[in-house]
């Protein structure tokens, strides 16, 4: 199942992608997530996967489970010259990040001619003990204590820490641990259980195991639908009280200035449209 994960990042993905690029040592304030599939290409081999814009750069960041490659180097350019091209517009520099299942805190080059290279920096965070972090998310859980949103994002980046296990069980560990945490906030619930989505999406072939995975945090993507429904009403909602506040003022404007040429009441209404009872609610302010 392919998870669009552009729902769970525009909710109020802004205030945890903050938290997220810190963890990883990036430094910057988000200000735009934008949207990573741009419609002219296939979005499965050409489709970063996320796309912060800071104040005063862009990072395209991408999760990697293997050794970065010459083909991976390729892509990752074709990425940068991509969103370059079609979403720049503040003409921005744009870096290449890449957070890595197994290799560790470097910077790797694309030598694209002599006197050009395009850096690539690789995070790690194998500096934590997976096992270790687990046991103790899972002991603050049976004691019903708050787990912070750093702890929470961390447990969705499990697979990215020093573990015996693979990357597969990691992932499917974590959809289980989050499942079972109490009284999550529903953004914060979106936002990691996104998070899980789309690494499930990116490294979990196995097609049962990618179902079950997908089923604990998206429950068949409902909630993540109702969700997304609900908060896209909201939106329409205040887009239409917005006009009908500013239809409202122009008619007010209107009525006023009709009233000011000596115009009836009457003839008033039907000159700008509206009932009577508005002229005269709006002549006697």
């Amino acid at each position: 199942m392919k998870f669009h994960e552009d729902i769970i990042f525009k909710m109020d993905g802004q205030q945890y992608g903050q938290e997220f690029i810190e963890l990883l040592n990036i430094k910057g304030k988000i200000v735009e997530i934008h949207q990573t599939e741009y419609g002219i290409i296939d979005p499965k081999m050409y489709k970063p996967d996320l796309v912060f814009e800071l104040e005063d750069k862009i990072i395209i960041l991408e999760f990697q489970s293997t050794y970065v490659d010459i083909n991976d180097k390729k892509r990752f350019r074709f990425y940068t010259a991509l969103f370059d091209y079609l979403k720049n517009s503040t003409h921005k520099n744009i870096e290449l990040h890449v957070l890595s299942t197994i290799e560790m805190e470097k910077v790797k080059c694309y030598k694209i001619n002599p006197e050009s290279r395009f850096p690539i920096y690789l995070h790690t965070l194998k500096r934590y003990d997976g096992d270790k972090f687990l046991n103790n998310i899972g002991i603050k859980i049976k004691n019903e204590d708050a787990l912070s949103k750093k702890e929470l994002l961390l447990l969705t980046l499990l697979c990215f820490m020093e573990t015996d296990e693979s990357v597969n069980q990691n992932i499917l560990t974590s959809a289980e641990t989050i499942t079972s945490v109490p009284n999550l906030n529903e953004d914060m619930e979106q936002f990691v259980k996104g998070v899980i989505l789309m690494l499930c999406d990116k490294f979990v072939d196995d097609e049962l195991l990618n179902i079950k995975i997908s089923n604990l945090v998206g429950g068949n993507m409902k909630i993540v639908e109702d969700y997304a429904q609900r908060v896209a009403q909201e939106a329409v909602k205040k887009e239409k009280e917005k006009f009908e506040s500013e239809l409202e003022s122009k008619d007010e404007n209107l009525v006023i200035n009709l009233n000011k040429e000596g115009y009836g009441v009457k003839d008033i209404a039907r000159i700008a449209n509206v009932s009577v009872a508005f002229v005269n609610q709006t002549l006697s302010k």
